[in-house]
C-alpha cells in the first residue's frame, strides 16, 4: 500500500513538470518578447562627437593652490556692479549663404593661440602693455585668443593684471543670469570655468549662441 501511494505521488510530480504553462504565463512571456523588441526598434542612435578638425595639445600644466588662486588685490576697486553684456545686433537681410560659406571656410583659425616664451612669462602684465594693441587687432580677426603659457594669469589677481593691461572692459556672462555660471571673484569680475566638474556632464544640444536677449539659449 506505501508503495503504490508513493507512486502515485511520483507519477503526479513528474506529470506536473511537464505541464503546458497556463494562458497568463504565456500572455507574460509574449508581452515581454514585445517589449524587448520595442526597446530595440526605438533605441536612440548613439552620438557621435563631429571631427573638431583641430585638437589642441595638453599640457597639464601645475595651478596655484587655491589659497593662493584665489588672492585678490583689494587696493584695487570692486567690479561687483559690472554692466551686463552688449546686446547683438542681427542683420539677416539679404545674406548670400553660398558666399557666406565659401568666405568660412578660408576662415582664419579661431582661437589664435599666443604661446609665452620663457622672457614673456618672466615681464608678467608688461608683456600685454607691450603688446596691447597688436593683441587687440588680433582678437578683431580671429574673433577669439588664447592664451598659453603665461604664469601671470595663473591667479585671479594677475587674471585682472592682464585684461587691464590690454584696456578690456569686463561685463557680465550672457548666461549670468541662469545660474549655470558663478563667480571665482566677482569683484574682479572672474568667473569659473565652463568645464567644471559639475557641468561636464551635462549634454547642450544645437541651440543659438547669440541672440537678442540675454538668456541661455
Amino acid at each position: 500500500m506505501n508503495l503504490s501511494l508513493a507512486t502515485f505521488v511520483l507519477s503526479i510530480t513528474t506529470t506536473s513538470a511537464f505541464v503546458i504553462p497556463n494562458n497568463n504565463a504565456l500572455f507574460a512571456t509574449s508581452k515581454l518578447n514585445i517589449a524587448s523588441s520595442e526597446e530595440t526598434a526605438t533605441a536612440p542612435p548613439e552620438r557621435i562627437a563631429p571631427d573638431a578638425g583641430y585638437e589642441p595639445e595638453w599640457e597639464n600644466r601645475p595651478g596655484l593652490p587655491n589659497e593662493e588662486f584665489l588672492q585678490s588685490d583689494t587696493d584695487k576697486p570692486d567690479l561687483s556692479g559690472m554692466w551686463e553684456c552688449p546686446l547683438t545686433r542681427w542683420d539677416s537681410d539679404d545674406i548670400d549663404i553660398v558666399a557666406a560659406q565659401k568666405e568660412a571656410a578660408n576662415t582664419l583659425q579661431c582661437p589664435l593661440e599666443i604661446r609665452a616664451s620663457d622672457e614673456d612669462a618672466k615681464i608678467g602684465s608688461d608683456y600685454f602693455k607691450q603688446n596691447k594693441e597688436h593683441i587687440r587687432e588680433e582678437l578683431l580677426k580671429h574673433g577669439a585668443v588664447w592664451f598659453r603659457g603665461f604664469d601671470l594669469m595663473k591667479s585671479v589677481k594677475g587674471h585682472r593684471e592682464m585684461y587691464e593691461s590690454l584696456g578690456l572692459d569686463p561685463c557680465l556672462d550672457p548666461l549670468h543670469s541662469s545660474g549655470l555660471r558663478k563667480f571665482t571673484s566677482e569683484r574682479d569680475a572672474l568667473y569659473e570655468e565652463v568645464n567644471k566638474p559639475s557641468l561636464r556632464g551635462h549634454y547642450i544640444g544645437l541651440h543659438c549662441e547669440s541672440t537678442a536677449k540675454r538668456t541661455a539659449a
